[in-house]
């Protein structure tokens, strides 16, 4: 029976890993033109949520069928992330070339967008992968989520940022050595791991939409039963004068 239970687990992790490996192979190609670098991550996350809850049916038909619905959508908001990188680079570039109140001033301001924009993009590409929403809606509701759900988002943060940060700062040893593990699975790694933790968040918002919904419809209940108490009140008050007009 162990034996059998260790077998069964040894086949779902290479069954995972292979998805990761076709998932990641599918990224690479579809980022190529940069331009569809928001869809094609978008497209990757709604891959890996999916196989998170074991709901991903084929990773290229699911793949193709999310790069497809969400490319508007996930193309236009890389696009406005490219602008707002641009004009941090050059409030960066402009408090280096001045000195004093100036320089510290646009510091303060590029710092303030930086964080901005990390605490955005966090949820953003799940978000989209997930819900069906305006563009700006889907980028306030990222920031609101990775704010009221702040340590996750660290975690998220920290999945990405460690692995990406760790192979470029070493680069003479370690990308040397990983390169071609980005190429294979990495990338797909790492919004696979991410994907377990925002999907609790999503739970989360689930499940307090659910009870939100409850408490208005145990509201409504209770507001309908008394409107009804009030008309039977004034049925049976307008009744008993009947009555008396009649005696």
């Amino acid at each position: 029976m162990e034996n059998g239970e260790k077998k069964s687990k040894l086949i779902t992790v290479l069954d995972t890993f292979g998805n990761l490996f076709v998932l990641n192979v599918l990224f690479i190609l579809f980022s190529l033109p940069v331009i569809t670098f928001g869809a094609s991550l978008t497209a990757m996350y709604s891959t890996t949520l999916k196989m998170v809850k074991n709901e991903e049916g084929g990773i290229w038909k699911t793949f193709w069928k999310a790069f497809k619905s969400n490319f508007k959508k996930a193309t236009l908001v890389w696009l406005m992330a490219a602008v707002v990188l641009v004009v941090i680079a050059g409030e960066l570039l402009f408090a280096g070339s001045v000195t004093g109140a100036m320089s510290v001033f646009y510091l303060i301001v590029a710092a303030i967008e930086i964080c901005v924009l990390c605490l955005t993009v966090g949820f953003l590409p799940a978000i989209i992968a997930r819900y069906d929403n305006t563009v700006m809606n889907s980028i306030k509701n990222s920031l609101l989520l990775a704010i009221s759900n702040l340590w996750s988002w660290i975690k998220v943060s920290l999945i990405w940022f460690m692995p990406i940060f760790f192979t470029f700062y070493y680069l003479d040893v370690l990308f040397i050595y990983t390169w071609y593990l980005w190429l294979i699975f990495i990338f797909a790694l790492l919004a696979y791991c991410s994907s377990i933790v925002i999907i609790k968040v999503f739970d989360k918002v689930t499940r307090t939409q659910n009870a939100n919904e409850e408490e208005k419809a145990e509201k409504e209940k209770i507001r309908q039963e008394i409107a009804k108490e009030k008309h039977e009140k004034i049925m049976n008050k307008m009744k008993s004068f009947e009555n008396k007009q009649d005696e």
